[in-house]
């Protein structure tokens, strides 16, 4: 039993969850969609240390913000090529982009509760599901988040924050980006994120 038993502490927690991301911008008044991206996420080094901690009771380490990141075009139509990143990726990339140009990211809390449901008949609620989604006009480090900067959102990460007023003390548990796609920030419309992860 206990060399299964190591083979279980080793194992990626990356691969033990599964993190289907949506993204999509819609009108604020009539709640109309306008563009969908879905993507999968991956699980940082840092999310190990949540879960550690919400397994010993911390309760202040249950995730409680996302990170939008975005960035602002020259044109609307200008590429963004996303950053690569290991499970190293967490809190310390997204504080560095107080030295990007046109990189930032907004540190928004979640909109609603965290839902609970089943990917099947073996367990009684082993998915999460997340919501949170833009507002306010400057990011994190102070850049422009308005249609008047291009201003692009093509990234997020789930984030613990165990003491709200202190983004120092933020752990990523999970990041992804869109690929070579994008969600413009427009005139009217804010930008959502649904955030479903799975414990298998």
């Amino acid at each position: 039993m206990i060399p299964a038993f190591d083979r279980l502490l080793n194992y990626p927690l990356d691969r033990m969850v599964k993190g289907v991301v949506r993204f999509v911008s819609f009108d604020k008044e009539n709640l109309w969609p306008n563009k969908v991206i879905v993507r999968e996420n991956d699980v940082m080094f840092e999310g190990a240390d949540i879960m550690a901690q919400l397994l010993s009771g911390h309760s202040e380490f249950a995730v409680s913000t996302m990170y939008l990141e975005f960035k602002n075009l020259a044109a609307p139509g200008d590429v963004i090529v996303p950053p690569v990143f290991d499970r190293t990726g967490g809190v310390d990339y997204y504080n560095g982009l107080i030295g990007s140009p046109d990189i930032d990211f907004l540190r928004v809390p979640l909109l609603i509760g965290p839902t609970l449901s089943s990917s099947g008949s073996s367990y009684a609620g082993n998915q999460v599901t997340f919501y949170a989604q833009s507002e306010g006009t400057t990011g994190f480090h102070g850049k422009t988040f308005d249609a008047s900067a291009n201003s692009a959102v093509f990234g997020a990460a789930l984030v613990s924050t165990p003491s709200p007023s202190d983004q120092s003390q933020d752990r990523v548990w999970a990041r992804l980006y869109t690929g070579i796609d994008k969600v413009l920030k427009q005139t009217g419309y804010e930008i959502g994120v649904t955030w479903m992860a799975r414990f298998n």
